[in-house]
């Protein structure tokens, strides 16, 4: 992580890798207008505040500290976290904008840091309390974003060690626009209420990694219901949905031929390509089953049932184009190019709990579900990148093309088959 990662310094290659989660906007009617640091500090101890309000929690924290006389421009907290793609989060307060800014921190960042530059690093991890001036000219300003706040109108900057709960640390930095900084007694007051912060950051931090954790392995739909408590074997629901399922040609003889670690990133690339096509129509992936996914695209209101039909099929398109372009990859060097078929089928299925007692999947299962996987078969026989059911070429009405009557394995009546136009 980097101290207030919307900075300048960040090149614009890692920006990308900064992800938004909330911005909250504290009406100036609801800033408490006077506090004092003890009532701070038993608020930290006392009711523990709705664990969805983490950011909004912080917020009234600083405008507390604001409130209780302490001359403050900036506040942060920094908390890392357990997730494939980011290393932590940052929550940012700024007076003179009236903003709390909440973001996730990608892993790249923190690799592209050395740990000398990076204050959180060196908090965090080496457990070093930082203090810097601010009213200094750039060759004596160690942390480029000290130059930002220094530009900002920041005269003086702490960052503090938190030690939490499950071997879990914290940095809060705090920054005054005072000319002559922070006085000693303002210094004791905020490392008295930063101890204290612990406990409401440990609150949110453990649920931030949990919804963090069940929404990267069973996706953003199915990791907050799982989470919600719908985890009772054989508890479901049906829903109506537009299902995916597609598959790489040729990986047998590929992954007999490459080196595993090289399988494995062209693989992630693979699925990288389609699962952003699937995200950006309002789909969800399910399950990756060796070089395949399954996919649905939930139908919520009847009302939406063609426009819901039209995204996966636009997806589809898509994740077509995604794979077609990864030739350029470097893990595709002297690879001949990848291609998918996709099937699409729409119908009902149950959505929910299958599995052992100690060992469940949250999935879907249905004829809908067998369906789609034996369309998917037949696609590769036709050599068509997408087919889709008759029942979703009826939803889609024209623009598609049938491929006749077809004998899907298991089935006794021949389906027709169509691929869009």
């Amino acid at each position: 992580m980097i101290d207030d990662p919307p900075g300048r310094e960040l090149a614009p290659s890692l920006r990308e890798h900064i992800r938004v989660l909330e911005v909250v906007t504290r009406p100036a009617e609801e800033r408490p207008a006077h506090d004092t640091i003890d009532n701070i500090a038993e608020w930290l101890v006392g009711p523990v505040p709705k664990i969805e309000e983490g950011t909004a929690s912080f917020d009234e924290f600083a405008w507390r500290l604001l409130a209780a006389g302490i001359p403050l421009l900036r506040v942060t907290v920094h908390i890392g976290t357990i997730h494939p793609q980011f290393l932590g989060t940052t929550i940012v307060w700024w007076r003179d904008t009236g903003e709390t800014v909440q973001v996730m921190i990608g892993h790249e960042i923190g690799d592209a840091i050395p740990y000398e530059k990076n204050p959180v690093r060196r908090v965090c991890e080496g457990r070093e309390t930082l203090r810097r001036r601010l009213d200094l000219p750039d060759e004596d300003l160690d942390f480029s974003v000290l130059i930002e706040l220094r530009d900002r109108g920041g005269t003086d900057y702490i960052a503090l060690p938190i030690s939490g709960m499950h071997r879990v640390d914290y940095m809060v930095t705090y920054v005054t626009d005072r000319a002559g900084g922070f006085t000693n007694e303002e210094l004791d007051d905020l490392a008295r209420v930063a101890q204290r912060l612990a406990i409401l950051l440990d609150r949110h931090s453990q649920w931030w990694v949990t919804h963090n954790l069940l929404s990267a392995y069973l996706g953003a739909r199915t990791g907050p219901r799982v989470l919600a408590g719908q985890i009772r074997r054989g508890a479901g629901i049906e829903l109506t949905a537009v299902l995916w399922s597609s598959d790489l040609r040729g990986f047998t003889e590929r992954s007999d031929r490459l080196p595993s670690e090289q399988m494995i990133a062209i693989l992630n690339a693979l699925f990288e390509a389609q699962a952003a096509a699937i995200r950006d129509h309002d789909g969800e992936i399910l399950k990756f089953i060796g070089d395949g996914l399954l996919a649905i695209f939930p139908i919520d209101e009847p009302s939406l049932i063609a426009e819901v039909a039209r995204n996966a099929v636009t997806a589809a398109r898509a994740a077509l184009g995604a794979v077609g372009k990864l030739g350029d990859h470097p893990t595709m060097a002297g690879e001949p190019p990848l291609e998918i078929v996709i099937a699409l089928h729409i119908g009902t299925v149950n959505y929910g709990n299958i599995g052992a007692a100690d060992r469940l999947d949250f999935t879907v299962i249905g004829p809908a579900v067998n369906l789609v996987s034996r369309i998917e078969a037949v696609a590769k026989s036709l050599d068509q990148p997408i087919v889709v059911s008759g029942e979703l070429a009826q939803i889609l009405g024209g623009g598609v093309v049938s491929l006749g009557l077809h004998q899907l394995r298991g089935l006794a009546i021949p389906r027709e088959l169509f691929v869009p136009a």
